[in-house]
């Protein structure tokens, strides 16, 4: 009886390794077989098996063929910045130019840029106030000091580079536009965290400045280009007269249709640009781009969307591009400026040859409050809030004001008007 125990306990485990080797999808070899060198082809970490193993008896899985590489595609004329690191043109970490030229290029970039906010109102005839003295030294300070550290102490990375280094003058002023304009190639970037917190910070700062400078840019050209237009129809019609003057209430809240020379003006002006940097790369024989492409590049980059796949791989290419890059997007922000003004313009015109006269009708009875007279200052109070001069809330702070004066008779001293736009300035008292 013993003995049918053990048999029967011998066959239980023997049944027990037989479902497990099963369950696992593996074949229970024993030690002594000479196929037993297998299991040693199975523990081979790398490579592909020389045998497949034997998942199930009398079943074989499919044998594993590994693929070749797939050969990576990257656009014609342009550089990946998701391909291999070795597909890229590499840069020197010296300058072709002489030193003297690349001086002459980056100080040329950062002078034009700082003093644009002192030569502007120069060039308009008009005095040059302390905020833009401040602001002019400011960009002086952080295009400097940018340049500075750009070119001798951060260290940046590229696919173009073999190592990680600082930039030559000629790459910083590149790289330099690509943070002002926040076109941002995205094919030069810092390489160490202390350097990519310290581009974090200088492009925060130097964005705050930069827009008060395009700002008065682009309000300087929209006067001159105002100018050029009224100098311009004055010398093409010979019987030139002056505008008349409104001497009744329809030519007063008469609203002209807009013009759309304004907004072609500065579409040519960016055509201008976009047609220079499509002749530039799409010629240059070492940037080997075609005119579609260089096309491509423009757009991108002059409307700051800067994708990345087509950017310059020369040193010309750079220099043009960094000077370019300003030129371009202060003409789109023209562009667009001068067609928000003229969709505003062409708003109003459409309400004033449309249901506005009745509104303005039911304005006026609103004013006088229902009576059947109107006097000089309700009348003057209307036609302004009709041309949008000021607004209801303004005329009450103006009327406000006058009372404050203490007018006697409706009438206030000159001098005590003089005396507050002396004071104006100082502490009042609430």
């Amino acid at each position: 009886m013993n003995k049918f125990y053990g048999v029967c306990l011998i066959i239980l485990v023997e049944c027990a390794h037989v479902a497990k080797a099963e369950f696992l999808g593996q074949q229970r070899l024993d030690i002594s077989d000479p196929d037993f060198s297998r299991i040693k082809q199975l523990e081979v970490p790398d490579g592909p098996l020389s045998t497949p193993p034997q998942m199930m008896p009398g079943k074989h899985p499919p044998t594993v063929v590994q693929a070749a590489p797939k050969e990576y595609e990257t656009p014609e004329g342009g550089f990946d910045p998701h391909a291999p690191i070795g597909s890229a043109i590499k840069w020197s970490k010296t300058s072709k130019f002489s030193t003297p030229v690349q001086w002459f290029f980056a100080v040329l970039w950062i002078v034009m840029l700082a003093s644009m906010p002192m030569i502007i109102p120069m060039i308009s005839h008009q005095q040059v106030t302390k905020t833009q003295m401040i602001v002019g030294a400011s960009m002086m300070v952080v295009l400097f000091g940018g340049f500075f550290l750009f070119t001798n102490i951060i260290l940046f990375q590229s696919a173009h580079f073999d190592e990680i280094r600082p930039l030559t003058m000629v790459e910083c002023i590149y790289f330099m536009s690509q943070l002002i304009t926040t076109v941002g190639y995205g094919d030069i970037g810092p390489a160490k965290p202390r350097g990519q917190m310290f581009v974090t910070l200088y492009v925060l700062g130097a964005l705050f400045v930069i827009a008060m400078v395009i700002s008065e840019l682009v309000e300087y050209l929209t006067k001159i280009g105002a100018e050029y237009k009224h100098h311009l129809h004055k010398s093409l019609v010979s019987n030139y007269e002056a505008p008349r003057k409104p001497d009744s209430i329809h030519d007063l809240l008469h609203k002209d249709k807009p013009s759309l020379t304004p907004l072609l003006l500065a579409v040519a002006g960016f055509v201008a640009c976009a047609s220079a940097w499509v002749l530039f790369f799409s010629m240059h024989p070492d940037e080997g781009k075609s005119v579609l492409q260089a096309t491509y590049m423009s757009i991108i980059t002059l409307s700051t969307v800067g994708l990345g796949y087509f950017t310059p791989v020369t040193e010309e290419g750079m220099i043009f591009a960094a000077f370019f890059m300003l030129f371009g997007t202060t003409a789109l922000v023209a562009v667009v400026g001068r067609f928000t003004d003229y969709t505003v313009q062409l708003h109003e015109w459409e309400n004033c040859h449309g249901g506005s006269k009745s509104q303005s009708v039911r304005d006026l009875k609103e004013m006088v409050s229902g009576s059947d007279k109107c006097n000089e200052l309700q009348f003057m109070k209307f036609a302004l809030m009709q041309n949008g001069t000021v607004s209801e809330e303004e005329f009450e702070d103006i009327a406000r004001a006058f009372q404050n004066l203490i007018p006697k008779s409706g009438e206030v001293k000159v001098g005590d008007i003089e005396a507050n736009i002396m004071s104006y300035g100082a502490r009042t008292p609430r």
